[in-house]
């Protein structure tokens, strides 16, 4: 037949392309036997083939069926007739065609697939009759997926069908060929179309008859859906496309599984050809077992969040590209609602994109272990780095093991390796022999020490009563540090936090330190995006939680996603139970509707009751129909809980009594139970090892538990609530305290010591709770709970060392301070006073105070209860407070501090010192010996702590704490404590005798004392106060100032944030008078005075933002933020609200800054009468000190005198702002010998002006080259301009315009190059 002139063609015209479906069929069958006899001849390599055939059948089906659809919605007007295997032809790729047809090579299946698009051919002789049936396209339909799918046969009539069933599979080929007879003795004889015919052309029954649409239609008269159904099952399809098949050619009785429309075909075509399962089958897996096939199959998959899933995706987008905000993503829900998965919807996606992922779950039961949740996540990713497993695609492990080393440093390290054991693995060597600085830890770690006996604890838990706050910024900072060194752009970091209301205060504090103190700048290349799941129904107003909440929304450093999780749709119900059986949303749309109705939507609880459904063999699966089937009767019958929890307990009450006996056991430790726990549990009692996990196994069968290498774990915190549940509270108490006695013999092995102490810990305290324990081990029990609470604090989680000095202090005898518990009992009450410092908790501070301060039967057993209440008063800003303590104490252990310090004191004090000194080189100051005498290293230490508040509120008992202190080390011994000694003494020399030289020579001696003590925390410290008063008065100031970057660091290292960013302060300010590039200082400024409030160091982020002001009228960038934004959550907005409140608050130090910030911008600015009021504000506030900005307030207050001298008329007026200026040239003449570098510019500077302003012009001219020079040669930019300026302007008043000219052009040029572009904008003005 010609098609072109007796065929009409829909949907193109492009004929060489197309490809007759009844031929693709018989190519794509042909295909699957040329795959069949490439390989050798086994039922698995044969499925396979059938499966690809299979593949390639569900594919056409849907481009198919798309077709028609698009047809029915564009209003064709359909005939029956026309939906005919005969008239769909496949548009193929160019070339695809005759490829194809080239039957004698193999069929290539490339270009089989290739399929671009569907034509219809209508008979140009056949037309609409109008009011066409659905049931009868439906029927047309299924008629041409039936063709697709059987490769090219038609359905059986009824009775063929029913003898299929009951002979042998052997034989069913010829019964079916006789049955076809019988058949076709039963057809009438009306005329049939040739086009309306199906044709066997390939496979086995070659030479079979044409069977007409009519003659198949008839066929199913007397034919039953399952008749179908059971002839395509035999095909090896899949129950979803027998019954798609069989209920599209017969309607079924049931009219919700009906067809609505050919929409809905084409819906259910899509769904099978997305999910393999429902695709190819349940047993497509050659492993599957009966048991498998018996089990309902939920997949990793998660199910109506399409909105949700694209917000956590858009966080993580965000994450990886910003650089100026960290990011969190807080999803909020119910139990069961489905948070960890939609977190784990993209965890492929993210990784695949070369996204790490990291995730923990905090739990209820162990919520005491510190920091142990988070630490978790990074120990498996180390695990993983060891391994070289699980790690995303292109990861540089090695790149990242050395980025770590390098950047946390060996001490770092060794400190992080408390919490994250596989470090020291990771860095053997490192743990071969290292030495930790001592601001800190006195202690030597070789790679075989894992034990922490009674003397180390001691060590470090004195050294951390002085440094609690640094010990738990170290931790942050090192967990930072670890996360930097291990993200990047390409690498970001995911770290998901499961159940985040179970979580403890300090990973919640560790949680917003890690967002907070981030440091953001576009050099920066990590990346890293925090996702927390929480139960927000748990989480009221006064959870902790809830404040750490507002604290991420109300932080502009921070991103915040909130994603509200509530039950899933009815739809997504619908698709929840399609895909759990493995059927179509169309078959099981009532039962779904069932589901939702108990349910809610909430997708544990629609788990959960179809488990219950199968575990009543309500719901359950027919091996002769391969499918799930169920009595919609009966489901309607079944009763549920409220809730999810009952639910599961109901589930857990089915099981055998010994799993639910070995679940209770193990519930007790919370969501999850290491193997190594479970080998020490049956060790150490009755129970057998094997016994115990067979039970095990039967719960993991019954998806309860989940295990791998290491752990046994629930598969949801619901299972684990529920078998926790199953036992009364004297049950809980029992099993709690037979685990806690269990374990204990097993504290002896020193391997997991901590791990095994908090778990040991956690399960006595909690039989105590329930009321369980033995009054014979209270003692005992005491003890471990001390044990843990100094551990606990080691690690910097003082919340939990609260709860285990509670918890210890209760096991205590009523006459707790007898003989037999007296050390027991301060040693506790001592924990504890640290704690609620740490925590600033007043009221239990006061009461663990009080209760040494009235019990202790020595004065030394109080000496540390002292010192806590020192510092804490200081905390308070109750300073003279705090010094009296310090002074009562002092005055105890033998060093009487006066009240009243007279000059004659002084001076006294500073020649005792002198004396002590007298002979003693740097050399011999580091070989003193150690000082071991406790009452003297209390003493020097309460000495060394008093030093600021001194220096704030009665700066004359500087020298005399300097020379107690420099007393006791030549006496008694050194410790690192007397370095401090050295640098007052080193302060006391330049401010009250200005003997630099000396006052140089003493700070060197401090220095040397510390590094030999190797304490770099303390080391850093005291460099950073040296540089602000001694070594930039002898050093070059471009040495000094990375000198201060680098402190930096190295306090940030060492968890003193105070320090770290006053050295961040001192080193912007020398930069600004270096002369450095004002725009790059301004970017500095912008992201220190954010750090700086990331670490909660709003002083330095006040003064911080006062020099960003200060530049930004230099720079005259009017389009910069306004650097008081920062502080306007603290009633800051202007730099006028800053003076106002430093000045009410009595912040001298902030109010200095201002003033001198001020001064600097208006004498650039030529505000000179301005400049002059600032200068004397400045002096009137505060004494000359020597510090960096008191030099500075000299020079630039001196030449605005000079300038104010030349411009005043009134010679009274005049002569006083030449004694101003003429003072700055005093000054700076002795400053001038001791840093030629520094100075000499300036003086040379100040003296030209001041010979200028009494008319000596020449001796005028040869300073103010000389101040040219020098500034020049000594790289100081700004000021060879200032210079240049001013020499400009001298020559212009002589007349020498043409040298004037050149010199205003040479500072114009420097100027420019200092970036100071208002200073240019003036010295260009015509004015």
């Amino acid at each position: 037949m010609d098609e072109s002139s007796s065929t009409a063609m829909v949907g193109g015209d492009n004929n060489e392309l197309l490809l007759p479906l009844k031929e693709w069929v018989d190519l794509s069958k042909l295909a699957e036997q040329q795959q069949q006899s490439s390989v050798l001849p086994s039922p698995e390599n044969l499925r396979n083939a059938q499966l690809d055939y299979v593949a390639r059948a569900v594919a056409v089906a849907v481009v198919v069926l798309g077709k028609l659809l698009a047809l029915e919605e564009n209003n064709y007007d359909w005939c029956p007739r026309h939906i005919s295997i005969d008239n769909i032809h496949l548009e193929m790729g160019a070339g695809d065609v005759s490829i194809l047809r080239r039957r004698e090579t193999t069929i290539d299946l490339t270009s089989l697939q290739n399929i671009q698009d569907v034509e219809l051919l209508i008979p140009q002789n056949i037309s609409s009759n109008g009011g066409v049936s659905s049931d009868e396209i439906f029927k047309n339909v299924g008629l041409i997926l039936y063709y697709v799918f059987s490769r090219g046969e038609v359905p059986p009539s009824s009775a063929e069908q029913s003898e299929n069933n009951n002979i042998a599979e052997e034989t069913m080929s010829n019964a079916r060929g006789e049955m076809r007879r019988r058949g076709d003795e039963s057809l009438d004889d009306s005329s049939q179309d040739e086009s309306d015919s199906y044709e066997e052309k390939a496979g086995p029954n070659k030479g079979r008859q044409k069977v007409s649409i009519q003659e198949a239609t008839k066929t199913f008269r007397g034919m039953s859906i399952s008749n179908v159904e059971d002839a395509l099952s035999q095909k090896g399809l899949s129950p979803a496309i027998c019954r798609l098949i069989a209920d599209l050619i017969i309607a079924p009785e049931d009219v919700d599984t009906n067809f609505q429309s050919l929409s809905e075909a084409v819906a259910e075509i899509r769904q099978i050809m997305r999910i393999p399962e429902i695709c190819f089958g349940r047993d497509t897996d050659s492993n599957n077992s009966t048991t498998n096939l018996l089990s309902l199959r939920f997949g990793d998959g998660i199910v109506g969040r399409t909105d949700e899933v694209g917000m956590l995706l858009q966080a993580s987008a965000r994450a990886q590209m910003d650089t100026e905000s960290s990011h969190i993503c807080l999803i909020g829900g119910m139990a069961g609602v489905g948070k960890s998965y939609l977190v784990d919807s993209v965890k492929d996606a993210l990784m695949s994109n070369g996204w790490i992922y990291l995730s923990c779950k905090f739990d209820r039961l162990m919520r005491n272990q510190p920091l142990v949740t988070i630490a978790s996540a990074m120990e498996s990713f180390i695990q993983q780095l060891i391994n070289e497993r699980g790690l995303p695609d292109g990861f540089d492990a090695d790149a990242v093991v050395a980025a770590i080393e390098q950047s946390l440093s060996a001490s770092g390290i060794v400190v992080l390796s408390d919490l994250v054991p596989s470090l020291r693995v990771l860095y053997r060597p490192i743990f071969a022999h290292v030495i930790m600085d001592d601001s800190e830890e006195e202690l030597n770690y070789v790679a075989t020490e894992t034990t922490h006996d009674d003397d180390d604890d001691d060590v470090l838990y004195e050294d951390g009563i002085s440094s609690a706050n640094t010990l738990r910024n170290r931790l942050h900072y090192l967990f930072g540090r670890l996360i930097e060194a291990i993200s990047s752009v390409e690498h970001p970091i995911l770290l998901f936090l499961d159940d985040l209301q179970w979580a403890d205060a300090s990973s919640l504090e560790l949680l917003l330190s890690l967002l907070i103190s981030w440091d953001h700048d576009d050099d920066t290349t990590q990346r890293f995006l925090i996702a927390g799941a929480f139960r927000s129904n748990e989480v009221d107003e006064a959870h902790i939680l809830r404040r750490y909440i507002q604290q991420f929304e109300t932080t502009r450093s921070v991103s915040v996603t909130n994603i509200q999780l509530d039950g899933i749709t009815k739809y997504g119900t619908h698709v929840l139970v399609s895909e759990a059986l493995l059927l179509p949303l169309r078959l099981t749309r009532g039962l779904a509707d069932i589901v939702y109705a108990k349910s809610l939507g909430n997708p544990l609880f629609v788990k959960s009751l179809l488990r219950q459904l199968v575990d009543e063999n309500i719901l359950r699966y027919s091996l002769s129909k391969k499918r799930w089937v169920w009595d919609i009767n009966d489901v309607k019958s079944v009763s549920v809980d409220d809730n999810v929890a009952e639910l599961m307990k109901h589930k857990l009450l089915r099981l055998p009594n010994e799993v639910q006996n070995a679940l209770k056991l193990i519930s007790c430790f919370g969501i999850q139970v290491s193997n190594d726990i479970i080998s020490m549990l049956c060790t150490s009692s009755e129970s057998s090892s094997e016994a115990i996990i067979t039970y095990l196994e039967q719960a993991q069968e019954e998806h309860i538990l989940g295990h791998n290498d290491q752990v046994y774990k629930f598969a949801h915190d619901m299972l684990q609530q529920s078998a926790y549940d199953l036992m009364s509270p004297e049950e809980k108490g029992a099993c709690h305290f037979r685990i806690g006695l269990h374990l204990m013999s097993s504290l002896s092995k020193e391997a997991s010591y901590d791990e095994l102490l908090f778990t040991v810990v956690d399960q006595i305290n909690n039989a105590k709770l329930f009321g369980a324990t033995d009054v014979s081990m209270d003692v005992s029990f005491a003890e471990l709970n001390l044990q843990a609470g100094k551990r606990s604090m080691e690690v910097s989680d003082f919340e939990s060392a609260w709860q285990y000095v509670v918890f210890g202090i209760s096991y205590l005898p009523e006459a707790k301070w007898g003989p037999s518990t007296y050390e027991l009992a301060l040693g506790l009450h001592e924990a504890g006073a640290l704690a609620c410092f740490v925590n600033v908790d007043t009221k239990n501070l006061q009461l663990s105070l009080g209760e040494i301060f009235e019990n202790a039967a020595r004065f030394e057993d109080k000496i540390k209860a002292y010192y806590i209440l020192a510092q804490n008063l200081a905390s308070l800003n109750r300073a003279n407070e705090s010094m009296a303590t310090v002074r009562f104490v002092l005055n105890e252990l033998g060093e009487d501090i006066p009240e009243e310090v007279s000059p004659d004191d002084v001076e006294a004090a500073m020649m005792s010192t002198q004396q002590l000194l007298d002979g003693y080189s740097k050399e011999d100051i580091v070989g003193v010996p150690r000082l071991k005498d406790e009452k003297k290293q209390w003493a020097v230490k309460l000495m060394e702590f008093s030093l600021a508040c001194a220096f704030m509120l009665s700066p004359r008992l500087l020298p005399i704490l300097a020379n107690r202190i420099i007393n006791i080390l030549v006496k008694d011994g050194a410790c690192k404590e007397s370095a401090f000694g050295f640098s007052a003494h080193s302060l006391c020399l330049i401010i009250i005798r200005r003997d630099i030289e000396a006052g140089y020579s003493c700070s060197k001696m401090a220095i040397a004392l510390l590094e030999s003590f190797d304490a770099p925390g303390s080391l850093h410290r005291i460099k950073t106060t040296l540089q602000n008063f001694v070594t930039f008065l002898v050093e070059p100031i471009q040495s000094t100032a990375n000198v201060l970057l680098e402190s930096y660091e190295g306090l940030r290292a060492t968890g003193d944030n105070e320090y770290a960013c006053l050295a961040l302060n001192m080193y912007v300010s020398q930069s600004i008078m270096l002369g450095c590039s004002l725009p790059v200082i301004e970017i500095e400024c912008e992201e220190f005075a954010l750090r700086s409030l990331r670490l909660h160091q709003l002083q330095y982020c006040r003064n911080m933002s006062s020099t960003h002001n200060m530049i930004l009228a230099l720079t005259g960038n009017e389009e910069a933020k306004n650097p008081f934004n920062l502080l306007r959550d603290h009633g800051i907005s202007t730099e006028d609200d800053l003076l106002q409140e430093s000045l009410s608050s009595g912040r001298s130090g902030l109010s200095l800054h201002i003033y001198f910030s001020r001064l600097f911008a208006a004498f650039w600015l030529k505000k000179y009468t301005e400049a002059a009021e600032f200068a004397a504000q400045y002096r009137k506030l505060g004494r000359f000190s020597m510090r960096f900005i008191d030099i500075y307030h000299a020079l630039y207050e001196g030449l605005t005198a000079f300038h104010l001298a030349r411009c005043s008329t009134d010679k009274a007026i005049k002569t006083e702002w030449m004694g101003v200026g003429e003072n700055s040239v005093d000054r700076f003449k002795v400053w001038q010998e001791h840093s030629t570098w520094n100075f000499e510019n300036k003086l040379f500077l100040l003296e030209a002006e001041c010979h200028r302003c009494t008319g000596e012009d020449d001796v005028a001219d040869s300073k103010y080259l000389a101040a040219i020079e020098s500034a020049q040669r000594h790289r100081f930019l700004h000021e060879e301009g200032l210079a240049a300026e001013l020499y400009a302007l001298f020559l212009a008043e002589r007349g020498e315009s043409d040298s004037s000219k050149t010199h205003l052009l040479r500072a114009t040029a420097c100027y420019e190059k200092w970036g100071a572009s208002a200073v240019v904008n003036l010295l260009k003005s015509p004015e």
